[in-house]
């Protein structure tokens, strides 16, 4: 198997200065608990340039350089961005191994997708440059190889075959030490002069073993490049979740983008190493009080671009009051999609969905994140039923694959369509245009003014005549019910209100001796019915849960306009359903 080793020199030191660009160019040291004295872990250039180094006392340390900036070195915290990291590399990658503090493992099985594997760890390292990393990547078939030369050889790109010990004869024996055998555990290699890795592969293995045990004989192979341990891909976080800590206390918006920048970018990037994105987040701003308030934003078509998203929460802190400054960040992708891509067409304005989509955070924000709702048609015949409530979406006209599922769907139901648009065509013969007639079979055993046969009945009737022709038979013509077409109102059979009420209204209603409506009580007024079309019965099936049978109206009332009424079947009385424009 190959692997790429990334290593990013002074990783914890580089992290901090991009989250805090303030500390650039200054004095840093990275220190932590070590049996009970604060040691110095990392040490920025400036800081090796006044003599201080890794290992020496925080005390020691600030006696040299006064001015030293001392920060708390978080191994959890590391291994956590080194996974962050991961994740933003895994659009060339398919997996990864942290190899904290400053390295990471990557699969390098899919690099001849990339060119070879040369310029696939070239892209891996323009992409961390990218990202204000500065790393150097090794390609090889064993961990230790690639991790050695990564981190000793020098070179920010190389590439070596299996089992290459010549490769890393010329690495100092500290190689071993981190990861491997243990801080310290090189001295007694030195002890007797040994100072390169290829010093210690030329020894024989049963003077090492006779020595130094089994170590020795782990230490040799891994010399001579015969490291068998396996590379175990990291298991991702089920979210994405990403914070920051603010170099001092934000009361205006400008430092708080400016952090939040950074952030977004992180998520941003790990959303796409998932090919994944955002559909619902939240922002968490920690005052100095250390009280948390949340900002969630839902967002009206994922996205993964940081541009997009930034501009977005952004709107969002603009309409937000805090009562004190603002210390820390968090970002957390509370619910995402998969992101196949999305291919643009001729005439498509990227910029233009961006300013919709501002529009649309900006009516959240006003009016509450449930009042934008997309109608979805559902397949009920009660109209109260007949649409479901979802979040808003606003059309996709630029994915190819929908437009391809719209024409599939087309011809898929074409001739439904022509058969409904024949029979609308018969009722409003001004509205639609009819399609072109389909041929048909000639039946000279249907006569005009007769039943039309549809084309089962039609291939019956002509495999009986067949049959009985075949036998001698006389063939006897099917009778036939004479139908009458019945007289139905164009405004009732397609007309619809355009504002449909989440319930219906109980209406009291005079009904005359002749059985027609005269008079209405709405609004606590008597109000004369001026015109009434109708009826339109709609009624569902008698097995289901919820039987129902209506005649609908169209009632043109007085002083309050065109209304849509039923009578129940069920009590017999009178209800509003909705209103015409």
């Amino acid at each position: 198997m190959r692997l790429g080793a990334l290593f990013l020199p002074r990783f914890p030191l580089q992290r901090l200065v991009l989250e805090q660009p303030s500390l650039s160019g200054q004095p840093i040291v990275l220190h932590s608990d070590n049996h009970g004295s604060q040691r110095v872990q990392f040490v920025s250039a400036s800081a090796l340039k006044l003599g201080l180094r890794p290992g020496m006392t925080v005390s020691a340390a600030a006696a040299v350089a006064p001015a030293v900036v001392k920060r708390q070195f978080d191994p959890a915290a590391e291994a956590k961005a080194l996974c962050s990291l991961g994740e933003r590399l895994m659009a060339a990658s398919p997996a990864f191994q942290i190899d904290s503090p400053e390295g990471l493992w990557l699969d390098a099985s899919a690099s001849h997708l990339a060119g070879g594997e040369v310029l696939w760890a070239k892209v891996l390292v323009s992409s961390l440059s990218e990202a204000g990393y500065r790393a150097r990547c090794v390609v090889a078939s064993e961990r230790f190889t690639a991790q050695a030369m990564a981190k000793f050889g020098g070179q920010p790109i190389t590439v070596v075959g299996p089992r290459d010990a010549a490769s890393l004869a010329p690495l100092p024996l500290q190689a071993l030490e981190v990861g491997w055998l243990g801080l310290g555990a090189t001295a007694p290699f030195r002890a007797l002069g040994l100072t390169t890795l290829g010093e210690l592969a030329g020894l024989a293995s049963g003077a090492l073993v006779a020595r130094f045990g089994a170590m020795g004989l782990h230490a040799a192979r891994l010399c001579r490049a015969d490291d068998d341990s396996r590379f175990i891909a990291h298991a991702l976080p089920e979210q994405v979740h990403e914070s920051v800590q603010l170099d001092w206390p934000a009361e205006h918006l400008e430092p708080l983008l400016f952090a939040l920048k950074t952030i977004v970018d992180r998520v941003c990037g790990r959303l796409q190493g998932r090919q994944q994105a955002a559909v619902q987040l939240t922002v968490t701003l920690t005052l100095e009080s250390r009280q948390r308030q949340p900002v969630p934003l839902r967002l009206a078509r994922p996205t993964s671009q940081a541009k997009l998203l930034l501009e977005l929460i952004r709107h969002r802190l603009t309409d937000l009051t805090v009562n004190q400054p603002i210390t820390a960040l968090e970002v957390l992708i509370d619910e995402a999609c998969a992101e196949p891509g999305r291919q643009l067409m001729l005439g498509d304005a990227p910029a233009g969905e961006a300013e919709l989509e501002v529009v649309l955070s900006r009516l959240q924000s006003a009016l509450g994140p449930d009042t934008l709702f997309s109608a979805v048609p559902q397949a009920q015949h009660r109209p109260e039923d007949g649409w479901v409530a979802t979040p808003f979406r606003p059309p996709d006209a630029g994915r190819l694959s929908e437009v391809w599922g719209v024409v599939e769907a087309d011809w898929a139901l074409g001739t439904e369509q022509e058969e409904v648009a024949r029979e609308q065509a018969v009722i409003a013969p001004a509205c639609l245009e009819p399609l072109p007639e389909k041929p048909v079979r000639p039946a000279p055993m249907w006569l005009p003014g007769q039943a039309q046969r549809s084309d089962e009945e039609g291939q019956v009737v002509d495999l009986v005549a067949f049959i009985e022709q075949q036998a001698g038979q006389p063939h006897i013509k099917p009778k036939a019910k004479i139908v009458e077409t019945p007289k139905t109102a164009a405004t009732t059979m397609l007309a619809r209100p355009p504002r449909l009420f989440r319930e219906p209204s109980a209406l009291h209603v005079d009904v005359a001796d002749d059985g027609a409506m005269r008079w209405v009580t709405l609004l606590g007024k008597r109000r004369r019915v001026e015109s009434l079309c109708g009826p339109e019965r709609l009624t569902g099936a008698w097995w289901a849960p919820q039987p129902f049978a209506r005649d609908y109206y169209r009632v043109q009332i007085e002083g309050v306009g065109a209304l849509w009424v039923f009578r129940d079947g069920r009590d017999g009385g009178f209800y509003v359903q909705g209103m015409f424009d």
